[in-house]
């Protein structure tokens, strides 16, 4: 599944792409998990745009790594309000990422929905957690504020959802 899920995104090497192509050729089972990761990915293409990484960005990462393992890697993370790159997720969304657990395939972030942003219903194929941090999130009718706890659980689809004043979430859901 998770290879499925990289071959989708394309964030795997040219030799490991052309090893999954192989494999799909004589496992259909393959073949339609890489079909289905496709098709979940396929709307974030239509609501978001192709942007370059700023220069600073891999220097970032490679400061955070070596402060990872001076610290005895592994044992905890800590992420500044300052540090961290808000990336768009979708038209009057943004995602800063805090934590991803490449093990158990999870992520923590943060989300900001700007006054107005609507982001269509969604199916879950794991629960979610989601805590409103400030503003006001409408999961259809739902209204959430801020201190608001909600959790979608597998296999549950959401209405769309929207702020209407803006609104900050953490999150904690499968990646």
């Amino acid at each position: 599944e998770a290879m499925a899920a990289d071959y989708a995104l394309g964030v795997m090497t040219q030799d490991a792409r052309a090893d999954v192509e192989r494999q799909m050729e004589s496992d259909p089972e393959l073949a339609a998990q890489v079909s289905a990761w496709q098709s979940r990915f396929a709307p974030l293409c239509e609501v978001t745009e192709e942007v370059d990484p700023p220069a600073e960005l891999f220097a970032s990462i490679e400061t955070a790594l070596e402060r990872q393992s001076a610290s005895g890697a592994n044992q905890s993370v800590t992420i500044r309000n300052d540090e961290g790159r808000w990336l768009n997720f979708a038209p009057g969304a943004r995602k800063k990422i805090l934590y991803f657990d490449e093990k158990a395939r999870k992520e923590a972030f943060f989300l900001e929905l700007a006054p107005g942003c609507v982001l269509p219903e969604h199916d879950h194929e794991a629960t979610e957690d989601c805590l409103v941090m400030s503003g006001d999130f409408w999961i259809g009718e739902l209204e959430l504020r801020a201190g608001d706890f909600h959790a979608a659980f597998v296999s549950s689809r959401h209405a769309p959802c929207r702020s209407e004043n803006g609104c900050r979430l953490f999150i904690k859901a499968a990646a």
